[in-house]
């Protein structure tokens, strides 16, 4: 090794002596050209590829937001053959963390159906439930978009928070309604209607001091909060769509879900017992 206080200048590293393989000792001038130009201070390679790393804070917004613009603008880029642009760093370790939580959340969704299918001792129930969870998302997405924040890793957070509600309403609801239909000879229809009217003062209130303690969130702005705004954005637009669900979405899936026949035993049970 040479000292690198023996190479100052041009000419000391044109008399670099480089050994070849016949152990011949040349002149590095003398197998190569010499010039200053402009390069990379380091190469770096990763399975034998070139590599050239930009690095780069997000200020004033979010890594989403920052990301979504700079995928617009290299989206135009027309790169040579052999040529690749991937996002590391943060970027890479929220992506990351979204196929967990995904991963999370479908074998959530998977336990809470076999749990309420013991529960129940029925699938039907179980069905309503979980198939009430895509009318609760979209309220998600829809106050996702009209705030104008992202997607991203803390949005899947409040996702679970309004999957956990929706779950919780449907159990709740429908327990409550088939309750209804055992111990008071009630059809389909008018035991869900009367758990839905008695569920809807407690429901109300319990989202609305959800809600209270997410509006703080939603609206802070200051350094890490702006993480969690699109979290609580996400969160409050969920559950609100939740309450519509639960009252009426479910109460309808009820209905259609449960057979003719039965109705028919249940309306006449009831008509008997008014007579």
């Amino acid at each position: 090794m040479i000292p690198e206080s023996r190479l100052v200048s041009q000419q000391d590293l044109e008399m670099l002596p480089v050994t070849s393989k016949s152990g011949n000792v040349y002149r590095l001038s003398e197998i190569a050209a010499v010039k200053q130009a402009f390069g990379p201070v380091e190469i770096i390679r990763d399975d034998q590829i070139k590599q050239v790393i930009v690095r780069a804070d997000a200020s004033g917004t979010s890594v989403g937001q920052a990301l979504t613009l700079i995928k617009e603008k290299v989206a135009n880029i027309q790169l040579p053959s052999g040529y690749t642009i991937a996002f590391g760093g943060e970027a890479q370790m929220i992506a990351d963390m979204i196929k967990s939580v995904i991963s999370i959340m479908l074998f959530a969704v998977f336990f809470s159906f076999i749990v309420l299918t013991v529960q129940f001792n029925n699938v039907k129930l179980p069905i309503i439930i979980l198939g009430s969870i895509p009318f609760c998302v979209s309220g998600m997405f829809i106050a996702l978009f009209l705030s104008g924040f992202p997607t991203g890793a803390t949005v899947l957070i409040g996702v679970l928070v309004v999957i956990a509600a929706t779950v919780n309403d449907g159990v709740l609801l429908l327990t409550f309604a088939e309750e209804l239909c055992e111990s008071e000879n009630l059809s389909p229809l008018k035991a869900v209607v009367k758990a839905a009217k008695l569920r809807l003062r407690p429901r109300v209130m319990t989202t609305v001091s959800t809600l209270a303690g997410f509006i703080p969130l939603a609206v802070t702005a200051s350094e890490g909060g702006g993480m969690l705004q699109p979290m609580a954005v996400a969160a409050i637009g969920g559950l609100s769509m939740e309450i519509l669900v639960a009252l009426f979405l479910m109460p309808c899936l009820y209905v259609i879900a449960t057979p003719p026949r039965n109705q028919q035993k249940f309306c006449a049970a009831s008509d008997q017992l008014i007579e």
